[in-house]
């Protein structure tokens, strides 16, 4: 059961091809990744002040089977473990009935201007 679910309908800008990560028109693995780290920062976004967002610091995923464009995949959050500023998701990603994907990933609390700030 999740806590957390977030669908996200593939589209040729999703493809392997498109990111040049393979020649098929499939759903890529950066894409895959993308939908994991946009469904945990809404997630996150929930329970969040104006003024903290969080940021992605680690990601460890499997490509388990390919996917059609087209077809709707579904980001599911299994769990998450705060520790301090740092959030810890489990992840699995399906289409339909089918795992397709899983993972682990971490978002990190941080302020927006001490953040931005410390980029100049």
């Amino acid at each position: 059961m999740s806590i957390y679910s977030k669908s996200y309908v593939t589209t040729s800008e999703h493809s392997a091809m498109n990111w040049g990560s393979g020649s098929l028109n499939v759903l890529s693995t950066p894409s895959m990744i993308a939908f994991i780290e946009n469904a945990a920062f809404l997630y996150c976004e929930e329970d969040l002040d104006v003024s903290t967002t969080t940021v992605g610091a680690q990601i460890s995923v499997q490509h388990l089977a390919a996917t059609k464009i087209g077809k709707t995949v579904d980001v599911k959050i299994l769990d998450v473990e705060k520790d301090g500023r740092r959030s810890h998701f489990n992840i699995e990603v399906y289409e339909g009935d089918k795992l397709i994907g899983k993972g682990d990933h971490t978002r990190v609390t941080v302020d927006i201007k001490k953040f931005l700030d410390k980029l100049d």
